[in-house]
């Protein structure tokens, strides 16, 4: 697995020097297990225990079935995860902890975009037909559930979720840009996966429960 440089991250890269303000992907890790080896569609667990454990922002999309069945948030990121042998990574930045974790699933290349490290399949990155390229409008929100902005994201009124409230001003995008937007505004991460027919994001918490999973028709090609 390779780290993409995206001009996003150089940009980032920019603003923190010249806030001289240091960023949660250069912040130390504290006894994190690492497994040595990752099960089938173990990878999102592990990004999303390091989410938890510390205040860095994921993104995850899987373009693959995991064990017959389409992938989701849930249960995939939530599986237990076999530590009894684990690597125990202290005073590593989360940075180098995410090239470490990359390094277990070499079919995956990652970037850091807008201070989101996001995880996606090597081939996904140049896919112009990718799900994660479709536009959303802009929209703005201040103190609102995250499920009204994923109705917002998704083009879907109504739908129902966690009552998270989060402020979030989206000036128009790709889906991605706007999952990041998302994540940047309170949750943990972001999880994208498809059956070729709906689209599926599940949208995971930092405390206080797992999330939700939405879900959307993709438009005909």
């Amino acid at each position: 697995m390779r780290l993409l440089l995206t001009t996003a991250a150089f940009v980032l890269v920019a603003l923190i020097a010249a806030a001289q303000e240091p960023s949660d992907l250069d912040a130390a890790v504290h006894a994190f297990k690492l497994p040595r080896q990752l099960p089938t569609c173990g990878l999102e667990a592990v990004l999303l225990q390091l989410a938890k454990e510390t205040r860095v922002r994921i993104g995850f999309e899987r373009t693959t079935d995991c064990r017959g069945h389409v992938a989701t948030g849930f249960p995939e990121a939530y599986k237990p995860l076999d530590l009894s042998n684990a690597t125990v990574l202290d005073d590593m930045s989360v940075k180098n902890v995410l090239a470490r974790i990359a390094a277990l699933a070499p079919d995956y290349d990652w970037a850091i975009v807008e201070d989101v490290a996001v995880f996606r399949p090597s081939d996904a990155w140049s896919d112009a037909k990718s799900p994660l390229t479709m536009r959303v409008p802009a929209f703005r929100f201040s103190e609102t559930s995250v499920s009204r902005v994923m109705a917002a994201i998704l083009e879907q009124p109504g739908l129902q979720g966690p009552n998270q409230l989060v402020s979030i001003d989206f000036q128009g995008g790709t889906l991605l840009e706007a999952l990041n937007a998302l994540v940047r505004s309170g949750p943990a991460m972001w999880y994208v996966s498809s059956d070729g027919q709906r689209l599926f994001v599940s949208v995971m918490q930092r405390t206080g429960g797992r999330g939700s999973l939405f879900s959307r028709r993709l438009p005909s090609s």
